[in-house]
């Protein structure tokens, strides 16, 4: 069947003028998402436009190379507390731990029992649970733990930090549930759960020590601890969960050394240590300013012990927590409950 001139003619206008409007609305289209891309807001429910915008915009300026300036270090701890003091050579520590039951219930009687102790005795103390709540007023985590009196708190560590004592705050590392609720991309998730992160008896989710998140968390609570005059910062959980239900690409071991070196370059210092609660005597002690904290070891296994540690020094980076009375401890670092001082 042949189609008249005519006809043709008309599907020839018709399709001109079909691109024509197509082209023309494209065109328009670009030009109009060029325009509102100025306006697009980014939430985590996904982006919107918000033409308010505009009148945050500046009129007639035009934008100009900033200057070449001085270049400035970045650090990532504090070195002017220290610069002017000479450094200390590392020796024993001796002295005692605070219960953390103590700071909720007789913190009084704390104060009284840190006064008593003589000079250059080492206090070790909890600032933070495994729940993620701090024992004292932080900028860094969101909660403080209610059952903390932070006026008394806070005259316990104007106490310890006035006085002539080497304090230590104890903190959990990977075991934190309010950091794992609010950053789900640092945590360790469980398998087959849909990127849900695992959690053990206690109601705790685990870190991943390999995350940036979780690496910066840490050292930010570390150098607030060290801003408030602590000397030393040891860091308990700092392991992976006994568990095969959890997701983790990678050798376990490296990633808890690399995880403990990065710490302990970043936040030791001459003055300052960061060190690791274990329960493992071999665990990579980096080098450093650093020590390991074992527990429940008797004193007839204490050689034993100090040869599995990797370090060349255990009596200075070796430490144990104990409340038995034995002589044989004192080789070493030892801490002791606060109520067997007096």
């Amino acid at each position: 069947m042949s189609i008249s001139y005519r006809t043709r003619r008309g599907f020839r206008r018709f399709f001109t003028g079909l691109g024509i409007t197509v082209g023309g609305a494209l065109i328009a289209f670009l030009l109009w998402v060029v325009w509102a891309g100025r306006f697009i807001v980014y939430t985590p429910d996904g982006a919107k436009l918000d033409f308010s915008l505009s009148e945050t915009f500046p009129q007639g300026e035009i934008a100009v190379e900033p200057t070449q300036g001085p270049t400035v270090p970045i650090y990532y701890h504090e070195p002017e507390l220290d610069d002017d003091l000479p450094v200390v050579e590392a020796t024993p520590i001796r002295g005692y731990y605070i219960d953390p039951n103590a700071l909720k219930t007789d913190i009084d009687s704390v104060i009284e029992q840190v006064k008593a102790l003589p000079s250059g005795t080492a206090v070790l103390l909890d600032m933070k649970d495994i729940k993620g709540r701090f024992y004292y007023d932080t900028s860094v985590g969101k909660t403080v733990s209610p059952d903390i009196d932070q006026t008394r708190m806070s005259a316990l560590l104007q106490t310890l930090m006035t006085g002539n004592y080497h304090t230590i705050a104890r903190i959990p590392a990977f075991r934190d549930w309010e950091y794992g609720l609010n950053n789900v991309p640092d945590g360790l998730p469980k398998k087959g759960g849909n990127g849900s992160l695992w959690m053990d008896d206690s109601n705790c989710y685990w870190l991943n020590p390999l995350a940036e998140g979780t690496r910066s968390y840490l050292f930010r609570i570390t150098t607030e601890l060290r801003s408030l005059g602590f000397d030393e910062v040891v860091f308990t959980d700092f392991r992976f969960p006994a568990t095969d239900k959890i997701e983790f690409e990678g050798d376990k071991y490296q990633a808890l050394s690399q995880a403990a070196q990065t710490l302990v370059t970043t936040c030791a210092t001459d003055r300052f240590w960061v060190s690791f609660c274990a329960s493992d005597p071999s665990f990579p002690l980096p080098e450093g300013n650093t020590r390991i904290y074992l527990e429940n070891v008797a004193a007839a296994d204490l050689k034993q012990i100090a040869q599995q540690v990797t370090t060349d020094d255990p009596s200075i980076h070796l430490l144990f927590l104990t409340d038995v009375n034995d002589t044989r401890f004192n080789d070493y670092c030892v801490l002791r409950p606060i109520d067997s001082a007096h």
